[in-house]
């Protein structure tokens, strides 16, 4: 064993699976709920290959990735780690976040410290609060239906009827009353259909994410507040959910920024690969604090945006302090579970 008594007893404190493992893969030590959580006595766990603790159609890559580390050691703190499966003795399996870190010991090789959490009770967690979002999401598109199949059809009936009454009348075209109340009749179903859009991001499901968020861009640009945006064309099928929570958090990010900001633009940029993609939303106003925001119990917007975020596996940013603007970041995995 690599730990004096003093040292074990705090590696066992801890609430999350440590591992000690040598530059071979070969696992050195391990503490109390590495044993609980990988279902192996201690005696058994050192000695073993770290790569039987992850599921068997991820070893041979896993094996991979140890040895990318291996030439540039670096570290992960729990948090940003890796978001894997762990399979434990029989075989069953559990989702778990890594982090990694260096270690050179006095007496020993090149060593790594793997810190796992196990994340049963957070996928559980998430999967009942996306099936809260999803039930509100259900209500938003009912009420958007409604709205346009019911209130929309009747105010285009109202101006039809208007519209004919004047001519069979034979009212003048030129009187201002007349022109006003067809303007209203107009205005009325701009703001419903802009409402309906609100609710329900149509173009989202239809022409994707990237089609989806260059119109919500148009209307903030039409109504006062400039978006630049430099965005790559992100695959149709992208996951729905993760899809609408992206467009939520740039949605609420720009309404913060209209109204909070101080500025009359933002940049909203979308980057990614085959594994993630990454939006980032800039402003260059008043900013804030972002410590006294946390502490005084605001920010409701924000937290928010960070829940959305964390059911879609994704990790969300705020960076912004007094005088310099605000940046929101969202960096989301395509696929359910990232590998490496």
């Amino acid at each position: 064993m690599l730990a004096d008594t003093l040292l074990r007893e705090v590696l066992d404190a801890s609430p999350d699976a440590i591992l000690v493992v040598d530059d071979a893969g070969v696992i050195r030590d391990v503490n109390e709920r590495a044993t609980t959580m990988f279902a192996w006595h201690r005696d058994e766990m050192v000695g073993l290959g770290v790569d039987l603790l992850v599921p068997f159609q991820h070893r041979a890559r896993h094996a991979e990735l140890r040895a990318e580390y291996a030439l540039r050691p670096r570290a992960r703190p729990i948090g940003h780690g890796l978001l894997l499966h762990g399979e434990r003795r029989d075989g069953s399996q559990f989702p778990a976040e890594i982090a990694l870190t260096p270690w050179q010991p006095a007496d020993y090789g090149s060593m790594v410290v793997c810190t796992v959490r196990d994340l049963s009770r957070f996928d559980r967690w998430r999967s009942m609060s996306m099936a809260r979002v999803e039930a509100a999401e259900a209500e938003r598109t009912r009420m958007a239906g409604e709205l346009h199949d019911d209130i929309v059809q009747r105010m285009v009936f109202i101006k039809h009827r208007f519209t004919t009454l004047r001519s069979t009348e034979g009212l003048s075209g030129d009187d201002d009353r007349l022109l006003e109340l067809s303007s209203a009749i107009d205005d009325t179903i701009a703001s419903i259909e802009r409402v309906c859009r609100g609710l329900t991001p149509l173009e989202l499901k239809h022409f994707g994410l990237s089609f989806a968020l260059r119109i919500l861009f148009r209307e903030y640009s039409e109504a006062g507040f400039a978006v630049h945006c430099n965005l790559i064309d992100v695959r149709r099928d992208l996951d729905p959910a993760k899809a609408l929570a992206v467009f939520r958090i740039v949605q609420e990010s720009l309404a913060n920024a209209r109204q909070h900001s101080g500025a009359d633009e933002a940049t909203v940029t979308l980057t990614g690969d085959s594994g993630w993609i990454e939006v980032e939303v800039r402003d260059a106003g008043v900013g804030f604090d972002t410590a006294a925001i946390g502490s005084s119990g605001c920010g409701i917007g924000l937290l928010g945006m960070s829940e959305r975020a964390a059911m879609i596996g994704g990790v969300f940013e705020v960076r912004s302090c007094l005088g310099s603007g605000t940046g929101i970041r969202i960096r989301v995995p395509v696929a359910e579970h990232a590998t490496a």
